[in-house]
């Protein structure tokens, strides 16, 4: 893999937390944006979202890839609060209660590059 950015647009009214599978926090309370940035070592890369409601984690969805495929969800702790979209290396995709969205072609990141994802309210 090749080093990837992934840029989140939080649009919700609620904070988001950030939790890579290689240990890199990031966070974006509501309305902002955060991004973080992965190196051509961080080859099978699954980022927790969860969403915070006073405190309370009330959601939680992933965005994820690797060279042998890649996807995102928009959560399955509650549903019809979240909606996203955006795209991985220019193929968009979006979701509002839909579960996963995979990715094609299977190796859409396999050279790294750009995800970008928006999350509004539903």
């Amino acid at each position: 893999m090749q080093p990837v950015s992934l840029n989140v647009h939080n649009e919700t009214k609620y904070d988001l937390k950030i939790q890579a599978s290689n240990g890199a926090t990031a966070g974006a309370v509501a309305g902002a944006s955060t991004s973080l940035g992965f190196t051509a070592e961080d080859t099978n890369i699954t980022c927790a979202m969860r969403w915070y409601q006073d405190g309370i984690c009330i959601l939680q969805g992933s965005v994820a890839w690797s060279a042998g495929g890649s996807g995102a969800d928009d959560g399955w702790t509650t549903s019809n609060i979240i909606c996203m979209s955006g795209s991985m290396n220019g193929e968009p995709f979006s979701c509002c209660n839909e579960g996963w969205v995979e990715m094609q072609p299977y190796n859409l990141m396999a050279n790294g590059g750009d995800v970008e994802v928006t999350y509004t309210n539903a």
